[in-house]
């Protein structure tokens, strides 16, 4: 499991091993160790710096890591903790976990860096496919939704990554007031979809699958100014 970790989270090392002899029941928990928040002034771990590929730009981070129980929240196993230290906000630093103690730190980041993802899944989920707002009663149509959701979200992606993202389908609104966007999103992807299918009737038999027609490609999208208004 990957997480991130409370700046004052109270850490211990491993127990010692039982000695022979020894009465009474076996400690779960070892010595403390530094919380996180007073690891940056602490030369024990060392700064180290790595480059990372995080939310999808490679990124140099400075990082401490070290292993430890945090024994209230993931019991008595060891962990492998990484304190970050950023540039920007008002938190000096950040603090992530993962239960398996032999994970990579360049792993650790990009993995929980990776969450975002599904977070924008499940908001564009919600707000356009409808997930938020299915009338499903029963235990087997709640069990199909969510598949059927990230079904049909991951085949429009992969529609749109074949081809239409370069053809007339994918050219965006020309929208005056929001000039800085330069890139398209699951909205764009939808809105291609819609077009695409606008001639078609889901009753009518010819307009299955194998009668729609694949978009013409282009070598790339026109400019912002250039592009036409559309729907």
């Amino acid at each position: 499991m990957f997480g991130a970790m409370r700046p004052d989270a109270v850490l211990t090392s491993l127990p010692t091993p039982r000695k022979p002899g020894q009465r009474g029941r076996t400690s779960k928990r070892g010595a403390p160790v530094p919380k996180p928040q007073a690891l940056p002034n602490d030369d024990r771990p060392r700064w180290q710096t790595a480059t990372a590929k995080l939310y999808g730009r490679t990124t140099k981070v400075r990082y401490k890591t070290l292993c430890a129980q945090w024994y209230r929240v993931c019991g008595d196993g060891l962990l492998r903790i990484v304190l970050v230290a950023t540039d920007q906000g008002q938190m000096p630093f950040r603090v992530f976990f993962c239960t398996d103690s032999s994970v990579d730190v360049i792993r650790l980041l990009e993995t929980y860096a990776g969450r975002w993802g599904i977070e924008v899944f499940f908001r564009e989920g919600k707000q356009l496919l409808g997930f938020a707002d299915s009338s499903a009663r029963k235990e087997a149509a709640v069990r199909r939704v969510a598949p059927f959701v990230g079904l049909l979200y991951t085949a429009l992606v992969v529609w749109f990554l074949e081809g239409a993202a370069h053809s007339h389908l994918a050219t965006p609104p020309l929208r005056p007031r929001y000039p800085h966007k330069r890139g398209l999103c699951f909205a764009d992807i939808l809105r291609a979809a819609q077009r695409a299918m606008a001639g078609l009737s889901i009753l009518d038999l010819i307009s299955d699958s194998g009668h729609l027609k694949s978009p013409q490609p282009r070598a790339s999208l026109p400019e912002l100014p250039g592009r036409r208004l559309a729907a």
